[in-house]
């Protein structure tokens, strides 16, 4: 799929994600480090008797504790058998341990059918309203810069296409809307403390006009069933409204012969843009492609940003998808990916070269979440398996070359 481009197209490059939207949107996830709170009552007690007999009797009624042990870091290590279900039994066990001054962490007691282990880290995570006039400036300023940059995908002889540009940033736009909200809602929905996306507009260096956006999650997920359900929402949500804006873009796109000379931008085909490439124009004519409306291309940018979010590497959404299958196992997975971008960066598009030092530096393992016994329903791993398709079909080996 390729576009003529009359002006010299500058440089690019996608949403950077360690999140929903780099040519992503990740949510993007810092490793979490417990602080402690300056208000008293949630210091814990400094003798470490003391300290664990406050937690043992805070919990009393939802853990029948049958042994302890601590550590130098001040954790404390409660082990015995939940009185509720682990996915009932966490939150009421959050409230009592943060109570006590400690964020608790449960998971299956090593080699014993039935118990658990809950780990209690010195320190509270403070919970405070982020100033959300920061990411609505972000989203105008995104609005506007996209707009801009889609002037250039006009058929103007003369200067700028804001039409273009208007049909361009407003199909961009709603996709990555579409993906940063997917995250949101479904977090919301699971008590996830997600923040509203931060848009990332690059109104000169960037093709798109947009790094994409990030959402910040504040501290870690509660278990898996809500680290994957927030992980697929963003790429889902992006990719059902992408699809038929893609078959708008084509509708409204036409096949012509190249010129021998000239400026030509091509869009790398996935498997999904080929098939309904030669589905609505047929085998093309040798010297001959597609010339690639605004809609088009924004729907083609963002089932890009899909696809590079669904990898299963590090902390992108297809990496929380892996992390909650495979659980710590999945940093093999991340290395796995990080050697193919290498390869595909010296095969086919340098970009990769990028993405491959960014999963290296900062995406090769992943923070565990609060509640770790909490297992799998057959529902997640039909998600898992949506996810890995869609990933088939969107990703893009070579995104973006000249002629």
């Amino acid at each position: 799929m390729r576009r003529r481009n009359n002006e010299t197209a500058t440089g690019s490059h996608y949403r950077v994600i360690i999140c929903p939207a780099s040519t992503g949107s990740a949510v993007v996830r810092e490793r979490f480090i417990p602080t402690m709170l300056n208000s008293p009552k949630s210091q814990p007690p400094q003798d470490r008797l003391e300290a664990i007999a406050a937690l043992r009797a805070a919990v009393e009624d939802i853990m029948a504790v049958s042994g302890y042990t601590y550590d130098e870091s001040g954790a404390i290590h409660l082990r015995g058998r939940l009185k509720l279900p682990p996915d009932q039994a966490y939150r009421p066990l959050r409230e009592r341990v943060e109570r006590a001054g400690y964020t608790p962490f449960l998971k299956d007691q090593d080699g014993v059918e039935g118990a658990y282990e809950l780990t209690a880290v010195p320190g509270v995570i403070p919970r405070t309203l982020p100033d959300t006039r920061v990411n609505l400036w972000l989203y105008i300023a995104t609005i506007v810069s996209v707009v801009f940059t889609g002037t250039q995908f006009g058929n103007s002889q003369t200067g700028l296409d804001w039409g273009a540009g208007l049909m361009f940033g407003a199909t961009v736009m709603a996709i990555l809307t579409a993906h940063e909200m997917g995250h949101y809602i479904v977090g919301k929905l699971r008590g996830a403390p997600v923040s509203l996306p931060y848009f990332i507009p690059l109104p000169i260096i960037g093709i798109f006009g947009t790094m994409g956006a990030v959402i910040v999650q504040r501290e870690p997920f509660e278990d898996r069933r809500t680290l994957l359900e927030v992980g697929i929402a963003g790429p889902l949500a992006g990719f059902l409204l992408a699809v038929p804006l893609l078959l708008l873009g084509l509708s409204l796109s036409t096949v012509q012969a190249l010129p021998a000379s000239g400026n030509t931008l091509i869009f790398g085909d996935s498997l999904l843009t080929q098939t309904l490439g030669v589905w609505r124009f047929g085998p093309l004519a040798p010297g001959a492609d597609i010339v690639a409306h605004p809609i088009l291309i924004a729907a083609w940018f963002g089932l890009l940003i899909t696809g590079i979010n669904l990898v299963p590497a590090g902390q992108l959404d297809g990496g929380h998808i892996a992390y909650a299958i495979l659980g710590q196992r999945a940093k093999y997975l991340s290395y796995v990916m990080i050697a193919i971008f290498m390869a595909l960066a010296l095969l086919l598009s340098e970009s990769w070269l990028l993405w491959a030092i960014l999963l290296l530096l900062f995406g090769r393992s992943h923070p565990p979440s609060l509640n770790q016994s909490v297992k799998l329903e057959p529902i997640h791993f039909a998600l898992a398996l949506i996810a890995v398709l869609v990933l088939v079909l969107v990703f893009v080996p070579n995104p973006l070359s000249g002629l």
